[in-house]
């Protein structure tokens, strides 16, 4: 392939690579568009996750506001529901819709930063592991074997035990919990 470039012609260097993945990135895309149901799931984690990230703005109501006269109304759906309040409110007539689109902020922030610890300490420790060998693989292999003897809920009650409930102590807890098996896989790709 030729390119005329200030009067003369030249070589593209990359070109037909260049056009095989972008080909081959097409083909993929359109095998995931035929998934309905994929292509459904996926439709519906992104509305909760826009949900939740513009909880303030499509929120209908202050998840924290108590109306007692509205309490333990019943969803819009069901007979005496109103649509003021589509999932209807709580003992003391907090709007669920509300809290559900707000708790959902809570639980991508605790999923985020569990998924961010997890993966960095594993990667971090795989790539030694892998590369350096040795004692080095030894050493983090045999603490990858003793974390993942350890039941979760187990390891997860002594930490907060210790620590104290908290939403950071979660993230701790599900970061430390997680981080073996990154650091397998990642062991096995550096070897």
């Amino acid at each position: 392939m030729t390119a005329v470039s200030a009067g003369r012609e030249t070589d593209l260097v990359g070109v037909p690579e260049a056009r095989a993945e972008s080909a081959e990135r097409g083909a993929t895309l359109r095998r995931l568009l035929r998934l309905r149901w994929g292509l459904a799931a996926a439709g519906v984690l992104l509305l909760i996750v826009a949900g939740a990230v513009l909880a303030p703005w499509v929120s209908p109501h202050d998840p924290l506001a108590v109306n007692i006269r509205h309490r333990l109304a019943p969803p819009a759906w069901m007979e005496g529901g109103a649509a003021q309040h589509l999932l209807g409110t709580d003992q003391v007539g907090r709007d669920l819709l509300s809290r559900v689109i707000y708790g959902g902020r809570v639980s991508l922030v605790v999923g985020v930063g569990a998924v961010f610890m997890s993966a960095t300490i594993g990667v971090l420790l795989g790539l030694g592991a892998g590369y350096f060998g040795g004692w080095t693989d030894w050493v983090i292999m045999t603490g990858v074997n003793v974390m993942l003897t350890f039941p979760f809920v187990l390891l997860a009650l002594a930490v907060i035990a210790v620590l104290g409930p908290s939403l950071t102590n979660m993230i701790i807890v599900l970061g430390v919990a997680g981080w073996p098996i990154y650091a397998r896989v990642i062991r096995a790709e550096t070897m």
